[in-house]
């Protein structure tokens, strides 16, 4: 457990060194955060706010889809941005048949890269979820109407949202050490778009409620499905197999 732990600080200090490439994601995630919310702002939030009575679910429901969207952007950002070229280079350099020359196992090598490149997203990702929770109402809300909270709404951003991508990263890890970085890296550039549109979509639409336990229900389902493929796949997760990957 020690010597994981210890894969996992080693991984973080190197993916700190790729500078630019934390530079260009910290930079587009606050951009894409700020769009949204803008956008969401102008065309949603503001015309609720001159009807004189604004509905309070509805300024919920927008609120949850900004809050939502600002953490799912991070990590999925994040992932797109660090683990390919960490995965690459990592390859290429020979860094992982170091690891596998060492008592370290494949599993505990795999788990120590996917949490290694989780984990920025993460803090990102609820960092600036927490600042767009606060932001959006004081700025809209709370001069008006008073803070707007829901826990359902809070569940889902900060915990549903990481944990889809915690088995995201399992899975294209998974796939990065026992064949190409470059299939994962599509994965992942797939996912994003498809799941933020189809959660805003839905929520748009009243088919799913953002702010209810139906939605915290579907996240975590979906997380579940990546967490069984991830389990359906372990067995050729080898030593033989990440060697000859290379």
């Amino acid at each position: 457990m020690r010597e994981t732990y210890l894969v996992i600080l080693n991984s973080i200090k190197n993916n700190l060194r790729l500078k630019i490439v934390l530079i260009v994601y910290i930079a587009v995630t606050i951009m894409c955060v700020l769009g949204i919310t803008i956008a969401l702002y102008f065309f949603l939030i503001a015309p609720e706010m001159k009807t004189g009575l604004p509905d309070k679910s509805k300024l919920e429901l927008y609120l949850g889809l900004i809050m939502y969207s600002t953490c799912f952007i991070s990590l999925g950002i994040n992932l797109n941005s660090l683990a390919f070229q960490s995965m690459t280079k990592e390859k290429s350099r020979g860094n992982i048949e170091s690891l596998l020359a060492t008592p370290l196992e494949a599993k505990s090598i795999w788990i120590a890269k996917s949490i290694a490149i989780f984990i920025p997203g993460l803090i990102l990702g609820e960092v600036l979820t927490l600042i767009t929770l606060i932001a959006v109402n004081y700025i809209y809300f709370v001069p008006e109407i008073g803070f707007i909270f829901n826990p359902w709404l809070a569940v889902s951003s900060f915990l549903a949202a990481p944990l889809i991508y915690l088995c995201l990263s399992l899975l294209i890890h998974f796939i990065g050490l026992t064949g190409k970085p470059a299939t994962g890296n599509i994965i992942v550039q797939i996912f994003l778009p498809v799941m933020i549109s189809l959660m805003i979509n839905l929520a748009v639409r009243n088919i799913l409620d953002i702010t209810s336990w139906s939605f915290t229900l579907a996240n975590l389902g979906i997380a579940v499905l990546i967490a069984i493929i991830v389990i359906f796949l372990l067995p050729r997760l080898t030593r033989e197999r990440i060697v000859l990957s290379r």
